[in-house]
């Protein structure tokens, strides 16, 4: 039996929409900066970090199981997400300092899931598989084989280490209550340095680094490992940060396509108007490699 049900979307996302709306302006609209060609446009957060049929898994197609089922999973999950974040977006508002958030133990496991789920589930990490796949068979990687593969990204065996570790890590809120808002990208799960001095795509692999989400354009999650260093921070775990949230850079640095952010003219990513930017690519070929390495060759949203 082949599954062809009428209501599930073909357009498949990899950045959940609930995410992306919550960094759109009053409008509604989601401003988008692509690194690569140094363009901005407004979009729709149903129309950004999605594919067609991205987690359609066609090898369970032919012996009558249902392709999509990992997409209503991942949808399921959204939907528990986006009321668990909500509800801690609304205390956050009126919180002070040091307050705690209220998590009870299935809410941190349900959102735990979802960070280590969300790390793994986007078009980066299919990228990665990818190369991974020709690099050991010397030929190129086909759609529906990129898919196969990408079934990895929900296997429990690598999962459940994962929302382990950010379930035992400690929690700790920050407000940005600058006029700068937070931004948020297609690789919306960032990891940072102990020393707060870089920003990595695969920090997960290191015990110096700690995990940041930013769960809208003026709160940012921080997920400390409760070990070395970061052990002292326990006794803020759930708290609201007496830190005021100033790093404005991180999921910029290592979107892979895209990004979003609060403010159209996307001065607080790169430090300057489209008009500047315009200058700057006419500017001699050394000052442009010089931001490309502070950039990267990628792309980036905005509000």
């Amino acid at each position: 039996m082949t599954h062809h049900p009428i209501s599930s979307p073909k357009l498949h996302h990899y950045v959940p929409q609930f995410h992306l709306r919550r960094f759109t302006d009053d409008t509604g609209r989601l401003w988008t900066w692509e690194k690569q060609a140094d363009r901005i446009f407004p979009t729709a957060p149903g129309r950004i970090a999605a594919a067609t049929q991205f987690y359609r898994l066609t090898q369970y197609e032919a012996d009558g199981h249902d392709p999509l089922t990992m997409q209503k999973q991942l949808s399921n999950l959204e939907g528990e997400v986006a009321l668990i974040s909500g509800q801690w977006l609304e205390r956050l508002e009126d919180m002070a300092t040091l307050d705690v958030v209220p998590i009870p133990r299935i809410n941190r496991g349900i959102f735990a899931l979802y960070l280590a789920v969300q790390f793994l589930r986007t078009a980066d990490t299919r990228g990665v598989l990818s190369a991974l796949i020709e690099a050991g068979r010397g030929t190129p990687v086909n759609e529906r084989e990129l898919r196969e593969a990408h079934d990895l990204t929900w296997d429990q065996r690598l999962i459940g280490p994962l929302a382990k570790r950010f379930r035992r890590s400690i929690w700790i809120f920050a407000r940005n209550d600058s006029t700068t808002p937070l931004i948020t990208s297609d690789n919306p799960i960032a990891f940072s340095t102990d020393d707060n001095r870089q920003w990595l795509r695969a920090g997960i692999l290191s015990r110096q680094t700690y995990l940041v989400y930013p769960l809208s354009p003026r709160v940012v999650l921080y997920c400390h490992p409760r070990h070395d260093k970061f052990r002292k921070l326990g006794k803020f775990a759930d708290c609201l940060s007496p830190v005021r949230s100033t790093r404005r850079w991180s999921i910029a640095r290592i979107a892979a396509r895209c990004s979003w952010h609060h403010d159209s003219s996307f001065r607080t990513v790169v430090g300057s108007t489209p008009s500047e930017r315009s200058r700057r690519r006419s500017a001699p070929t050394s000052t442009r490699i010089g931001l490309q390495r502070r950039l990267g060759r990628r792309t980036v949203y905005d509000a």
